[in-house]
């Protein structure tokens, strides 16, 4: 839980998330993309946290249940897993002597 995760600001997220939701779908027959359901898994889990730290146990295994939910219509098994990247190899290492070797002879107001 961050220092920001609060009860009415995660409920705050949530009931907006689910209007904008709601006014994108009235009229249409429209899903929930796979990153809207990993939005609402995640907001629902640390609600689910700030009520389990708060005592609230029966009402954070409801939020617990429903962000499984979310996270199951997200289609992911697992976190991102990784991968192996081909990378060029790095360029030699290049000096640069980039101070003169003349003097100018001009005013000494240069900025």
């Amino acid at each position: 839980m961050t220092r920001h995760d609060s009860r009415l600001g995660l409920t705050a997220d949530l009931l907006s998330a689910k209007v904008l939701v709601w006014i994108a779908s009235v009229g249409r027959d429209a899903e929930l993309t796979r990153d809207a359901h990993l939005y609402f898994a995640d907001r629902y889990s640390r609600l689910a946290r700030v009520h389990r730290a708060a005592g609230r146990t029966d009402r954070a295994k409801d939020l617990d249940r429903k962000a499984r939910e979310h996270f199951d219509l997200a289609g992911l098994d697992g976190p991102p897993f990784a991968a192996a990247m081909g990378m060029p190899r790095p360029r030699r290492f290049v000096v640069t002597d980039a101070v003169s070797r003349t003097s100018f002879d001009g005013p000494d107001d240069a900025a």
